[in-house]
């Protein structure tokens, strides 16, 4: 009956080096009680979870995910991606090799025409790589089309007026 949370307890407590009994008083609950999370027997409350969870340099989304997978029965638990959506945007890479993408990223117009053929992009970033005269205007580099797609693609479709304001954002914080 072994789960994930329980998995990262146990890692985290021989880690630390610490019996159950001493890490259970870190966050006020019994050895016994650690024991059980450990097992799988039983999970923290969601609360516990988060305080444990954030001494173990875990986010709180990662987190809040994991706990929430582990209470679906075992069939629906690959529903839920316990990796950020941007970092599952990033490794895909439009399909492309590593040395794919890193020529897209120093080619502008490989990086536009990319996004422009890929059908997950996101319709208000196709909008505005689609528009010739704010092409030409702003010339993003394929960096900044890459920071667009990965970062703020995540956000959602958006439009293309959004997305301009998101290249002026990277333009202004030196993303590049």
């Amino acid at each position: 009956m072994k789960s994930e949370i329980g998995a990262s307890i146990a890692k985290s407590r021989a880690n630390l080096g610490l019996t159950q009994d001493q890490f259970g008083r870190k966050y006020s609950v019994s050895g016994p009680a650690i024991f059980k999370f450990e097992k799988g027997y039983v999970r923290p409350s969601l609360e516990l979870w988060l305080a444990m969870a954030r001494d173990m340099s875990l986010s709180e989304q990662t987190s809040v995910l994991m706990w929430v997978r582990g209470k679906l029965p075992k069939k629906f638990q690959d529903f839920i991606s316990l990796e950020p959506k941007t970092a599952r945007e990033s490794a895909a890479g439009y399909g492309k090799s590593q040395a794919e993408q890193r020529a897209l990223k120093s080619d502008p117009a490989a990086a536009r025409k990319a996004v422009l053929a890929d059908r997950s992009a996101p319709r208000g970033l196709k909008e505005l790589l689609k528009d010739a005269d704010l092409w030409a205007l702003y010339q993003p580099t394929g960096h900044e089309i890459h920071t667009l797609r990965t970062v703020f693609g995540s956000l959602g479709d958006g439009t293309k007026s959004a997305y301009r304001e998101a290249l002026r954002l990277v333009r202004e914080f030196g993303s590049n």
